[in-house]
């Protein structure tokens, strides 16, 4: 229990100082119930299990790569929040992460139009797609009548029809902080992760690569719900960054 109370602590500690803390220095500004040597004892129980990195022979210690990722595990839990959108510029360059959000609207294919024989016309009531016409895809998508337009997506997945289903991309999707992917991504993943397809190259809840992280989760943005998603390192305090943009009340 002294062990996770010392790494918890001293993450936070971490997170918004982002310098080395020596054991001193955790007593102090946490006003701890453990003398210095206790917690310099857990320091160095922790250094051996991997979840605690001393930078230098002189100086204190920093999480490790996997003690942050545990921590994240553990104490993000804002899915289904109400956010406010008119943030997330602001945050996003506050705490150098890159935003997506995508209104998660229930859109239902109703009729299929044949234009001429050049055009077929799919009316989602809301919103139109037109595609070139063919009859296989014109009968195709007569029986996709009363479909969802998610699940049309993925059954044109499903049988090898990838190349047209960019044209399915009605929800308006809103990126924030893109010089963050220009920094730390390269270049032939960013057209996927400024596009729809970042909400599929990111599994649900949290996953991490090396040092970074990305949070997909579903948000309210006045009342109606969106599909969210941060990426970042893993030293960001993104409990701070949900603190900033959740609507109080």
């Amino acid at each position: 229990m002294k062990k996770e109370i010392i790494l918890d602590n001293l993450i936070k500690i971490y997170l918004n100082e982002l310098n080395p803390i020596s054991s001193g220095e955790l007593k102090r500004k946490c006003d701890l119930p453990f003398s210095p040597s206790t917690i310099r004892n857990y320091f160095q129980k922790l250094d051996g299990e991997g979840l605690i990195l001393k930078v230098h022979i002189s100086s204190g210690s920093i999480p490790s790569d996997r003690a942050l990722q545990k921590y994240w595990y553990d104490n993000l839990n804002f899915n289904n929040v109400n956010i406010s959108k008119e943030k997330l510029l602001e945050v996003s360059k506050k705490f150098d992460v890159f935003i997506s959000l995508k209104p998660k609207e229930d859109l239902v294919l109703k009729s299929v139009f044949n234009v001429e024989n050049r055009f077929i016309i799919l009316d989602f009531q809301k919103e139109e797609i037109v595609l070139k016409f063919s009859n296989e895809m014109f009968h195709l998508f007569r029986q996709l009548i009363n479909y969802a337009l998610e699940d049309i997506k993925k059954m044109l997945k499903l049988i090898k029809l990838d190349n047209i289903i960019s044209k399915f991309s009605i929800n308006k999707l809103e990126n924030y902080n893109r010089e963050f992917l220009y920094k730390h991504y390269k270049d032939f993943l960013i057209d996927n992760l400024l596009s729809e397809k970042i909400f599929d190259e990111f599994q649900k809840g949290l996953s991490f690569n090396k040092s970074f992280m990305a949070y997909n989760i579903n948000v309210f943005v006045e009342n109606k719900e969106n599909e969210f998603i941060v990426i970042g390192s893993l030293c960001n305090d993104y409990i701070s960054l949900f603190n900033s943009i959740k609507e109080v009340g």
